[in-house]
């Protein structure tokens, strides 16, 4: 994890790597839901907005002023930067994600 700091406001970057032990990589599409469990519950957000980032699935979740920009580059990886809405705009969390290499 890596926290990104400004005033009043901080950034988390997390990149989950999932290894599976059942079935095919191959049969999982889109973004990977299952992995942000091990962040927050996908089923408890307020809101979901579907987008795509890099050309990767993905969705910006808010919960109360907490969000996640989501997006998944492969079975194995997904990454989510969490945030404070009240402090950072949408639009440059979407532009951070826009820029971030993918993890070789």
């Amino acid at each position: 994890m890596c926290i990104i700091t400004g005033k009043d406001n901080n950034i988390y970057y997390r990149i989950l790597k999932t290894t599976f032990y059942e079935g095919d990589p191959k049969e999982i599409t889109g973004l990977h839901t299952e992995a942000l469990g091990a962040l927050f519950s996908v089923d408890s957000m307020d809101s979901c907005e579907e987008m795509m980032i890099q050309g990767w699935p993905g969705a910006l979740y808010k919960k109360d002023d907490t969000a996640f920009l989501c997006w998944t580059y492969s079975p194995e990886v997904t990454y989510v930067l969490e945030y404070t809405p009240s402090k950072i705009d949408d639009s440059e969390i979407i532009k951070m994600a826009e820029s971030a290499e993918p993890v070789k």
